[in-house]
């Protein structure tokens, strides 16, 4: 595009005040914003690109910044365990209108086109359109950091540090920064929120239990718990079958499913605040003596093999050294049977889900 096309793209009063930034070295915010808002949306790109041009080599000036005293725009006056440094931080950066939200996004937009047409001038014009898309995108993610608060502070119960998810959601921010295209209509506290929730969600995914569950699966758990069809999740009123039912697997996955599920507790964790670890209690209880541990294995051993016929009782006893002899191979176990290799690895598989599943049922019986 050359000169006559850019000036007659722009408006002789846009052309004006780009000729009276010039002679004082810089264009403000506020007037970019002017000028940004004043583009006929259907010919916006166009418009823009003729602007971008247009304001090759003049720089863009962030205006000073003001400190606000309004207490917590986020409305989380003790918010539990997050930083209190942290939250008076916030106070510097009210909470933004939807006018402001277009306006940021649009300056955002411009900025990155002109580091792109900077990438192939010199190394300096680069640096200086780099800098100033950073200001522009740190003060876009500034004044929305309280919004991370308030939605972060929804998953106080969920026994995560409120610091650890904070991060999360700032990092959930940034990417919508990134994302966010005014075009659509949508204000952006309500984009940011749908991404705020996906990176919290599967933090705690990520964090739950001693075994990680899927995060689609977890999504489902707590869909089915909503809806009423799996009242209580794994609590005492389901059984595996239901389990089963609900997601649509066969009781050998719905009995993992279970397992993995159940929420674990570390050893060293406090009952209450000043009271006594879960550790300190377990060594208060009985405990089995060496003489009476082999017994008590050798009878939950017996008690689990009594589900399976005897060919795969016999399989995994050689296999695993039940009887108390030292483990076979495969290829031993079976030489002695008098079966291959391959048959003895398929009658040892059969018999090990049969277990699992005799485990999960017993388990799952308990809790009942």
């Amino acid at each position: 595009m050359n000169a006559s096309e850019v000036h007659g793209r722009l408006s002789k009063e846009i052309r004006d005040e780009v000729a009276a930034a010039r002679q004082r070295g810089a264009l403000t915010w506020e007037e970019l914003d002017r000028i940004l808002a004043s583009f006929d949306v259907a010919d916006y790109d166009a418009h823009l690109e003729a602007l971008v041009i247009e304001l090759e080599t003049l720089p863009l000036q962030r205006p000073a910044e003001a400190l606000h005293e309004d207490a917590y725009p986020h409305g989380l006056p003790g918010a539990g365990r997050i930083s209190k440094r942290y939250l008076q931080e916030l106070d510097r950066f009210p909470e933004m209108t939807r006018e402001l939200e277009v306006a940021a996004a649009r300056r955002l937009e411009l900025a990155a086109q002109r580091l792109a047409a900077a990438e192939f001038r010199s190394p300096a014009a680069f640096s200086a359109r780099r800098d100033e898309f950073r200001q522009i995108h740190d003060d876009f993610v500034e004044r929305n950091l309280h919004q991370v608060v308030s939605e972060v502070y929804a998953y106080r119960t969920y026994h995560v540090q409120l610091d650890d998810l904070i991060q999360e959601g700032n990092a959930a921010l940034m990417h919508a920064v990134d994302k966010f295209d005014w075009r659509h209509g949508v204000r952006f506290r309500t984009y940011l929120a749908w991404w705020i929730k996906q990176a919290v969600e599967r933090y705690l995914a990520a964090q739950k239990g001693a075994v990680r569950v899927p995060h689609h699966l977890q999504q489902k758990l707590r869909r089915l718990k909503r809806t009423g069809k799996l009242p209580g999740g794994f609590d005492r009123d389901v059984t595996l079958d239901q389990v089963a039912s609900a997601f649509e697997f066969d009781r050998d996955h719905a009995g993992r499913l279970v397992e993995a599920s159940r929420t674990s507790y570390s050893l060293d964790q406090p009952l209450e605040e000043d009271g006594d670890t879960f550790k300190e209690l377990l060594s208060e209880t009985w405990e089995p003596t060496d003489g009476d541990r082999p017994g008590i294995l050798q009878n939950r051993i017996q008690h689990l093999l009594a589900d399976l016929d005897d060919r795969e009782r016999k399989v995994l006893k050689l296999r695993f050294g039940l009887d108390g002899r030292k483990s076979r191979t495969l290829e031993e176990v079976g030489k002695e049977l008098h079966l291959s290799r391959e048959r003895s690895r398929q009658i040892q598989q059969r018999a090990l889900v049969k277990l699992r599943q005799r485990i999960a049922r017993t388990r799952m019986q308990d809790e009942i």
